[in-house]
């Protein structure tokens, strides 16, 4: 398995890009990225050329994450402004804006089945969850605090969401918190489930294995420049993965369940194959942090390799075929 370089949108964004998401392809459409930005807008992109399909404005402050339904036409945005938007990918019309106080959002992700769309939701320790029916708040789990703490130190307990992931069940939800610890709820009890420890730094990204075999296995990407695989269920640390210099922020899994990819603020991609444990692979097509790699679908032409892509703060978008 590798990644080969193919092309990269330069400026792609007016401001660093912060986050990226495929879109699902439709009959009408092959699969297409997302990206959101600093500059406040959320970008489409068909990766063929690659060329910018349109820009979609809307908030008042950077876009810090952007998620897209499994079926391919509405997709969510998630804004410093506290908002989040949800829009039709084609027409970019908006279908709802959500809000729910204390207003903040870090993360989006739409369950497997795309009946619920999940928010970490920063400062007010918690994630969010939506019908995508009616677009109504459905449910709050709380992340718990630690235990033992007096109450006048608990607001200073750093149980700050900011990252989400679904299980690919749809049952479970991962929220990878501001002090290292990742939560793990059952989602038709809306009940905490238990901690996954190991990290002692903020976990940014979470992703659960694509394997059918793996459903269990989650990654988890932190700035203490350590990328570790769990079983999310067992509450165990498989193993420990290293080689950024300095945070992780990103982590993705290849469709084929075979790899990983992971972007960081030492500016580099990594390839990481899952049975070696290693990084194999390591690419510079940015010159700044790399806030987000994603996967995206099995090419249609072949569908043993898959696009990735990558944003950073150098405003760029790179585009790599794994195969």
């Amino acid at each position: 398995m590798k990644l080969a370089p193919l092309n990269a949108v330069q400026n792609a964004h007016d401001d660093s890009v912060w986050t990226a998401a495929w879109v699902p392809a439709t009959e009408y459409s092959a699969a297409q990225l997302l990206t959101g930005s600093l500059d406040e807008t959320v970008r489409l992109w068909n990766p063929e050329g690659p060329e910018k399909l349109q820009t979609n404005t809307g908030h008042c402050l950077g876009v810090v994450s952007v998620a897209a339904h499994p079926s391919g036409r509405i997709a969510a945005s998630a804004s410093i402004d506290s908002f989040i938007r949800v829009f039709d990918v084609a027409t970019n019309n908006t279908i709802a804006t959500l809000e729910a106080p204390p207003s903040e959002v870090w993360q989006l992700q739409f369950n497997p089945q795309g009946t619920t769309l999940a928010a970490a939701g920063g400062g007010s320790a918690s994630v969010k969850l939506w019908d995508t029916a009616e677009w109504r708040l459905i449910a709050t789990l709380e992340v718990p605090r630690p235990e033992g703490l007096k109450p006048s130190e608990k607001s200073n307990s750093k149980k700050f969401a900011l990252s989400v992931a679904w299980s690919p069940d749809g049952r479970q939800i991962s929220c990878g918190s501001m002090d290292g610890t990742i939560s793990v709820f059952d989602v038709t009890r809306s009940k905490f489930l238990h901690h996954l420890e190991g990290h002692c730094m903020p976990v940014r990204s979470l992703v659960y294995s694509s394997a059918p075999l793996d459903s269990r296995v989650l990654f988890s990407a932190s700035d203490d420049g350590h990328i570790h695989v769990y079983d999310a269920e067992r509450k165990s640390l498989i193993t420990s993965m290293s080689g950024h210099s300095s945070w992780v922020l990103s982590v993705d899994v290849s469709p084929d369940g075979a790899a990983i990819a992971t972007g960081s603020s030492d500016k580099t991609v990594r390839l990481w194959d899952l049975k070696m444990r290693a990084a194999t692979q390591i690419l510079t097509s940015h010159t700044d942090q790399v806030w987000a790699v994603a996967f995206g679908p099995p090419l249609r032409t072949d569908v043993r390799s898959c696009l990735l892509a990558s944003v950073s703060d150098d405003k760029s978008i790179s585009f790599y075929k794994y195969s």
